[in-house]
């Protein structure tokens, strides 16, 4: 019968864990993540401007040019949550900014690269590079 309610609270607090995954985080700790870099947003040239809340970002396109640099500024507005840009290496976590170039015009997924929750598999969106 212990072995029984041991499993049963430890299944409890696994639930909770992963249900609360996206506000369990204060907006003080740091992210994790070599890639991040905590930088003022950019204020000059091209910048998308992406704030994720739970399961999902405030745009569902974002839009740049082939060929010129661009910046991400990248805010975690509700939550602990991260962005990835699928078929380049760029990874920004909790917040910060970083400057990248896309040579290719296509469609680029923008994805969540944490774990947040039930919806977390919904959060994308699209870069569209002209």
């Amino acid at each position: 019968m212990t072995k029984k309610w041991g499993l049963l609270v430890s299944a409890v607090a696994f639930s909770a864990m992963l249900m609360t995954a996206c506000g369990g985080e204060s907006k003080d700790q740091a992210a994790s993540g070599t890639q991040t870099t905590s930088t003022p947003a950019a204020t000059t040239g091209t910048a998308i401007n992406i704030e994720a809340s739970n399961w999902k970002f405030n745009q569902d396109t974002f839009e740049v040019k082939a060929g010129e640099e661009f910046t991400v500024n990248f805010k975690s507005a509700e939550g602990f949550h991260g962005i990835g840009i699928e078929g380049t290496d760029f990874e920004l976590q909790k917040e910060g900014s970083k400057t990248l170039k896309i040579d290719k015009a296509g469609e680029y997924t923008i994805f969540c690269s944490v774990i947040c929750g039930p919806d977390h598999g919904k959060m994308v969106s699209k870069l569209v590079v002209k």
